[in-house]
């Protein structure tokens, strides 16, 4: 059979995507029952015996318009304050065509009449109507009732895609349809097939309809301030658009349905729409989700489809949040934008379709919706090998989305959690290990929020993550390595207060990190973990000596990674990007890491200066047999900059364990750093390298086994 490209058909605006469902679903049941469609360069294609030609004169004299009626709706046309122009023309027409409209409107009349409504039904009213017309419509109508509201046990619902109940704020889209049916079908003079080859094949045309409104489907045609050149401009409205677009509208059928397990009252369920997730477009903001509807992801496909295959995708597409763990399989249906996303990303989606567009109906002129496009997701061969990181976040992550859109929830935290799923986003896109960190830097700053806050937002920490972050997130980065190893050493005791899963009391002692910069945070970090280590008796002086020759910023733990003396010289240089390393470190601090095994350092090989060597010695290391026993007054002058009263303190204590350093004067451009590198854990295999750059090989001898872990 024949292709029709029809250009006119595309993706973008929503009136265009749903003009293509009308199309294919008007000429099937209507002309070609074996007529099929799909997407290709961002057009409709339509497979049918029909030639162009042919297809214009099948909706110009053969085409039987869908009954669409909204008497629950004020501005319906049935009551006597409404425009009636449409209706009127229908009702009196002798056109075989619009037998069926009149067959409706003669049946809603008569269900108003038995009800005694004069005028638009109060909301009580309303639900005891759309019962009423369920039982006395042709079945003809019946797909429209279906799209437009739905009956649950809380009374009637409104899908996203028709507005409340087919109207828009006072644009009633049933009795414009009649209206524009009227002008285009039952006019005096014959119809001109011009506006429809434009509806159809993007052609050019005359005779488009000014101060005609067409609704959230296509806001730039919808007029206004700032829609041309000049300062305002009417809206222009080819009435095909319209008239099309509504037919393809009532494919998307909504339901009530109740989960067999589940005991609450019947939800709404309609074809691939979410709760709104404002975030992974460009004017997203804070107070988007509360002027937003919903979000509506619509399927692209690249391979022919008929009718019936469309019913059963619309009706029965799924889009289920993949929740794989430990070898078990279980999954959910996506329940907000960044569900649908990671579904599309792991293959949690109907197959056969290739792609998505996203829509968000949001406020954007006025108190008017529009339907606005928020990007395209490509569905990929295969499953991404990052969101099944997600998995066990998934409780974790629906409870802080609903903390976090609480009100009176804390502003940061809200700022937190939009960063979060912003970042959740980009994941489903990205399989670089830079979005993996993306995700881990907004989990920390969420949970610091978290901590600020939690008083009020009751809102639980962030759970362990499990050792498939450290592979992932592993970009080999001087940054990574560091923060990797401050992370290791049992960093979160020293962030927020945190033990075992749970907060701790409010003013945690072990908590000492501030919004100051990093190189005070570490030193805070040293003098907090010196005075932990005072109380050390002599009963503990073999596990403290391990402790001490590792280094560690918390006393839960032995470090499971270790710093490169290269990595470190770098720190000290000052050629690292101390804010990726605080922020990474933060992330990384959220994994099990008694769950990870030990990690030796790699990284640069350049010696850092003799100074941090005399520190790090005078601190971590103690010769084998010997008691390690404390220096008081050491870290604080490092810490306050006198390195070289630091240095004078140091050489003391290593001539006490037998090591004579030969006195130098230390030029320390950096003192600060130097002090704030002494935070890292060092393995023993650095001890030698470090001696060798103070004593001469030949005046040492030093061989401290490596710890048990």
């Amino acid at each position: 059979m024949p292709e029709l490209y029809l250009d006119g058909c595309r993706p973008e605006p929503l009136a265009h995507y749903l003009k293509a469902l009308g199309v294919l679903r008007l000429v099937a049941e209507q002309a070609d029952p074996n007529a099929r469609g799909c997407w290709r360069g961002d057009a409709f294609v339509l497979t049918t015996t029909l030639s162009a030609d042919e297809l214009v004169e099948f909706f110009l004299r053969r085409y039987v318009p869908t009954p669409f009626v909204g008497p629950w709706n004020g501005g319906s046309g049935f009551y006597p304050s409404d425009q009636q122009s449409g209706i009127e023309a229908i009702s009196t027409s002798t056109a075989a065509r619009f037998s069926p409209y009149r067959d409706t409107l003669v049946a809603v009349r008569r269900v108003l009449d038995r009800l005694g409504l004069q005028q638009k039904p109060d909301k009580d009213a309303k639900k005891d109507l759309v019962e009423h017309l369920r039982s006395e419509l042709p079945d003809s109508a019946l797909d429209w009732l279906d799209a437009a509201l739905v009956l649950t046990d809380a009374g009637l619902d409104f899908p996203p895609l028709l507005g409340t109940g087919g109207n828009d704020g006072r644009l009633e889209f049933s009795n414009n349809h009649m209206q524009r049916l009227a002008e285009l079908l039952l006019a005096a003079t014959v119809p001109t097939p011009a506006p429809l080859r434009a509806a159809l094949f993007g052609e050019p045309t005359h005779g488009l309809l000014r101060d005609k409104a067409i609704g959230q489907f296509a806001p730039a045609q919808a007029g206004g301030a700032n829609a041309s050149p000049g300062f305002d401009r009417d809206s222009l409205v080819n009435p095909w658009d319209y008239v099309l677009m509504l037919e393809g509208a009532v494919l998307f059928a909504a339901a009530a349905t109740r989960k067999l397990e589940s005991a609450g009252p019947d939800a709404l369920t309609f074809p691939f729409t979410v709760r709104a997730s404002s975030v992974g477009y460009g004017s997203a903001s804070m107070s988007d989700e509360a002027d937003t509807r919903d979000e509506l992801w619509l399927p692209l496909w690249q391979h022919p489809a008929g009718l019936a295959e469309l019913r059963a995708l619309f009706s029965e597409g799924r889009a289920k949040v993949d929740l794989r763990r430990a070898g078990s399989l279980s999954s959910r249906p996506a329940v907000t934008g960044v569900d649908f996303a990671r579904a599309v990303t792991n293959l949690g989606v109907a197959r056969g379709i290739d792609s998505f567009v996203r829509y968000g109906f949001h406020v954007r002129n006025g108190l008017s919706y529009l339907a606005t496009p928020l990007g395209r997701w490509h569905v990929p061969d295969r499953p991404s090998e990052h969101v099944d990181l997600l998995a066990p976040l998934d409780a974790w992550l629906a409870h802080l989305r609903r903390r976090a859109t609480a009100k009176g929830a804390p502003a940061s935290l809200r700022r937190a959690s939009r960063r979060l799923e912003t970042s959740l986003l980009d994941l489903c896109r990205s399989a670089a290990p830079s979005a993996v960190q993306a995700v881990l830097i907004a989990l920390g700053d969420v949970e610091a929020s978290l901590a600020r806050a939690r008083q009020h937002a009751e809102a639980r920490p962030v759970p362990r993550l499990p050792p498939l972050w450290l592979e992932r997130a592993d970009d080999g980065s001087l940054e990574f390595r560091l923060a990797a190893a401050l992370a290791g050493a049992g960093l979160r005791a020293r962030l927020v207060p945190v033990r075992g899963g749970a907060w701790t009391d409010a003013d945690d002692a072990r908590v000492v990190w501030t919004d100051a910069d990093l190189l005070r945070n570490l030193h805070a970090c040293l003098l907090r973990q010196e005075i932990e280590d005072g109380g050390t008796t002599r009963d503990d002086e073999a596990d403290a000596r391990s402790h001490a020759a590792l280094g560690r910023l918390d006393d839960s733990r032995h470090p499971r990674c270790f710093a490169a003396l290269g990595d470190l010289a770098a720190f000290i240089d000052g050629r690292t990007d101390d804010a990726r390393l605080e922020a990474l470190a933060r992330g990384l601090s959220l994994l099990d890491w008694d769950s990870l095994p030990h990690r030796a350092p790699a990284g640069l090989r350049t010696p850092p200066p003799s100074s941090f060597a005399l520190l790090a010695l005078a601190l971590r290391w103690c010769p084998p047999g010997q008691a390690a026993r404390r220096t008081p007054g050491l870290l604080t002058r490092a810490c306050a900059g006198d390195l070289a009263r630091a240095a004078k303190l140091a050489r003391r204590r290593l001539r006490g364990y037998g090591v004579a350093v030969p006195a130098s004067d230390f030029v320390v451009p950096a003192p600060a750093r130097v002090a704030a590198a002494l935070a890292f854990p060092l393995s023993h295999h650095a001890l030698p390298d470090l001696l060798s750059l103070l004593v001469p090989r030949h005046l040492r001898d030093l061989s401290a086994p490596e710890p048990t872990p």
